[in-house]
Order: C-alpha cells, then structure tokens, then sequence
C-alpha cells in the first residue's frame, strides 16, 4: 500500500507517506504560508520513499477540527490532487488522528479557547462529538496539544487501516468519500451572521 497524508489542521502542518513498511514525515516550512508550503511537503516526503504520485493508492486528508483557514487549504489542495490524478480520497478527523495515535482513553479533545474544548467520546464503534467545557472532561482524556508529536504515526496509520479496507471489502470504508469537506465544530463568523439575521 501506498498512501500519502495531508494535515493543514495544526500549526504545525505536515505532509506524510508510506510505502508498505517505510515511512515518512515532512513539516512546512514555517516560513512559508500554508499555501506555499504544501506542495513542497508532498514532493519532499514522496521523495523521501522514491515514490511517484501516480504510483499512489490513495490520499487522506485531516479535515478538522483545527484552524480554520489551514483546513481550507488542505482540503482544497487534496480535492484537486486526487480528482487529476483520478484515485481515492479519504477523510480523517483529527480525533480519529488522536485515537490512532493513543489509543484507549476515554476521551480526546482540542482546546477550543475560554476554557471550552471540542471532544470526542469513543462510543460503539465511532465517536461522539461535542462541545464542552474543559472542567466536566473525563481523568484521562487526551488533548490534541499533549500528543502533537505522535498524530503523524496517527495519521498514516488510519490511512493505512482505510487502504486496507478499501482493498479488502465489498463495501466502501467508512473514511471514503467522493469530496472532502472541511469538518467544523462551529460555525465561522459568516454563518453565525447569516443564522442571527433569520
């Protein structure tokens, strides 16, 4: 399986690929814009494998929750490159990111500012995702700021387990969709506007 991960969700953006068992991890230039960075992110960590993005089984995208404008651009530029390309793309979120990288706690969380937070609670299979204060979440619950330097294994391992189910069942895997979209937990400034005046 070859696979290539965008995540534009965190400050610290970063490009990641695999090759079977080979790995690698390639962060944005911080001098550069989100925007600037992300092509020569992917060209660097595909280089890093000596890997073609035509030899690619698929492409996953973490759509959120994270900062806004970030999410746009990774979004947009996964839609492109997979529709020239013609091959699969998939959504993580960043939770799914989390959960794959520390699995087994009982909640995971992003902090959201004024001590609220976006958490998901691993529930049947999935996750429940809210809104909630800090205070009222559970002893153990893994926030994303504490575990930054694992969610790029996190992410090219649930990519890894989204290929795999691609190629090995009957039904479409949960993660594949036709159209990326970035995944809010609020709604920006224009929709809120848009909602008051109804």
């Amino acid at each position: 399986m070859k696979g290539l991960i965008i995540d534009t969700s965190l400050k610290n953006a970063y490009a990641a690929a695999f090759d079977g068992e080979k790995e690698s991890v390639v962060y944005f230039d911080p001098s550069l814009s989100t925007s600037s960075g992300i092509t020569r992110a992917v060209r660097d960590a595909l280089s890093a494998l000596s890997l073609s993005k035509r030899e690619l089984d698929g492409v996953a995208a973490v759509v959120g929750p994270g900062t806004f404008t970030g999410i746009r651009i990774g979004v947009s530029f996964a839609n492109a490159f997979c529709s020239a390309l013609s091959i699969p793309r998939f959504r993580l979120t960043s939770f799914v990111v989390m959960r794959a990288a520390k699995p087994s706690a009982p909640c995971y969380a992003i902090d959201a500012g004024h001590s609220s937070a976006y958490a998901a609670f691993p529930f049947e299979g999935t996750m429940k995702e809210v809104n909630a204060d800090i205070s009222s979440l559970p002893e153990g619950t893994v926030f994303q700021k504490d575990v930054e330097s694992d969610l790029p294994r996190g992410a090219i391992i649930a990519a890894r387990v989204a290929l795999e189910e691609l190629s090995s069942s009957p039904c479409a895997p949960v993660y594949l969709t036709d159209s990326l979209k970035p995944h809010y937990m609020k709604l920006s400034q224009a929709e809120r506007l848009l909602a008051e005046k109804k």
